[in-house]
């Protein structure tokens, strides 16, 4: 018979593999950053959760959060380096979209840039902003994919 251990209160559930978010700065410039906590959370309506580091100046967020529309991006097993480098990187610093030689259009349906090399995007508009200890978790309506 297995004994049950008790462990420290910690996060350990990681409930989807890396996404990137995009969103235009209040210039217009398009930023982008890596998230490892999204998730289905509704579906009517269809809406997303994610989860963005507060506690450093994050460019993307401030960004989703002025402007109240994001992009998720899916990217391939073929892009671990480039979606590796636009996670660890400050767009404060660089134009991390440019620099990993991603390129952007305009979302159909939000103010906001859709990566033209992830196969799969989803348009979302904010729905609802909580701050959950360490991080903002945004719900977005998606609107369209």
């Amino acid at each position: 018979m297995s004994k049950k251990v008790n462990l420290k209160p910690r996060a350990m559930m990681y409930p989807s593999p890396a996404v990137i978010a995009s969103a235009y700065d209040n210039e217009g410039k398009a930023d982008s950053c890596t998230l490892a906590f999204a998730a289905m959370c509704s579906h009517k309506p269809p809406a997303v959760m994610i989860a963005i580091n507060s506690t450093a100046k994050r460019k993307t967020l401030k960004s989703i959060l002025e402007r109240g529309e994001f992009v998720l991006g899916f990217p391939t097993i073929d892009q671990v380096a480039e979606t590796d480098f636009i996670g660890i990187a400050s767009g404060y610093d660089v134009d991390k979209i440019e620099k990993v030689g991603f390129t952007t259009t305009k979302a159909k349906e939000v103010n906001a840039p859709i990566i033209n090399e992830m196969k799969v995007s989803i348009e979302c508009k904010v729905m609802n902003i909580a701050e959950v200890g360490s991080h903002t978790q945004i719900t977005g309506e998606i609107v369209n994919i």
